[in-house]
């Protein structure tokens, strides 16, 4: 009796360490992935660029041109969580050759940029700022869209909420809501089991140690504020972010101006592969049309 006694206490301490210790730093740390410059395979000229956030820290990011003679905008592209601003270098090229500039950063606390924490989008729309204030000391004339995928896609949303000079936004495979999804993760991670109330405390404690308040990362809220032109993508095999969620947000965007693409089969990743070219045009059509020039 006195083993089980003794072992009940161990796992009691075991699971109040991992919950209140090491679950939150895991939500605010993803694994960083240093990506490596393609550029020269692609036949892409980059031009490194950063911007200062805080703590004399600052985003690391690459400045891609527009290959043509005119310059019709430029986009901010967003990667997901754990990945880097080397993921979007074939988009960029693609971009380039539209006469689309395009400007690519690592998120705070990934790849080479600094920042201690991820906040999935409290702090980071204020990094979006800062970037585009980067493009308009550059040019002030130029058209800016922010082009988010997954947690990047959570940020652009919050982005466009918060900065009007923002003139349109495309979001690939998001949640609505960062409580949400944690819970949700959590699931998937324990084989489907889940307690609310313990993931909810996990990401409050989150919030407390990287000075962000969790319950404000709302993008289903954000987009009831959102005027700008956006286009909504979501794969229908999204086994990481329920394809649901990309239609909660279109349903409830408040522009005039949305589109909706379901990609069928789309897993989280690689939509570009699933909805092959049909896709592509789809995007390129919409970022043409906000950016004023013939696309095909």
């Amino acid at each position: 009796m006195q083993y089980i006694l003794i072992l009940m206490l161990l796992a009691v301490v075991v699971g109040f360490v991992g919950i209140h210790f090491i679950a939150p730093r895991m939500i605010l740390s993803p694994p960083i992935n240093i990506g490596v410059n393609q550029s020269e395979k692609l036949g892409i000229q980059t031009l490194n660029v950063f911007v200062p956030i805080e703590n004399n820290q600052s985003l690391e990011g690459y400045w891609i041109d527009s290959q043509k003679d005119t310059t019709y905008g430029v986009i901010i592209l967003i990667h997901g969580i754990g990945g880097n601003k080397e993921s979007f270098l074939g988009l960029s090229k693609r971009l380039s050759k539209l006469g689309v500039a395009s400007v690519l950063f690592d998120n705070r606390a990934h790849g080479r940029s600094g920042g201690e924490h991820c906040t999935y989008g409290f702090k980071e729309k204020h990094d979006s700022s800062k970037i585009i204030d980067f493009i308009h000391a550059k040019d002030p004339r130029l058209k800016v869209g922010i082009w988010g995928n997954s947690l990047g896609g959570a940020i652009a949303i919050q982005s466009l909420e918060h900065d009007s000079r923002l003139s349109f936004g495309v979001i690939e495979s998001t949640f609505t809501d960062l409580s949400q999804i944690v819970y949700d993760y959590k699931k998937r991670i324990l084989l489907g089991f889940g307690i609310r109330s313990v993931s909810d405390y996990v990401l409050k404690r989150a919030g407390k140690i990287a000075g962000f308040d969790p319950d404000l990362v709302k993008p289903i809220q954000s987009v009831r504020n959102i005027t700008q032109p956006v286009l909504i993508a979501h794969g229908t095999s999204d086994d990481n972010i329920h394809f649901r969620y990309g239609k909660q947000l279109h349903e409830n965007l408040a522009s005039r101006d949305k589109v909706f693409v379901e990609v069928y089969k789309g897993e989280h990743a690689g939509l570009f592969d699933s909805g092959g070219e049909e896709y592509i045009d789809q995007l390129m059509s919409f970022i043409a049309g906000n950016l004023d020039f013939e696309y095909k």
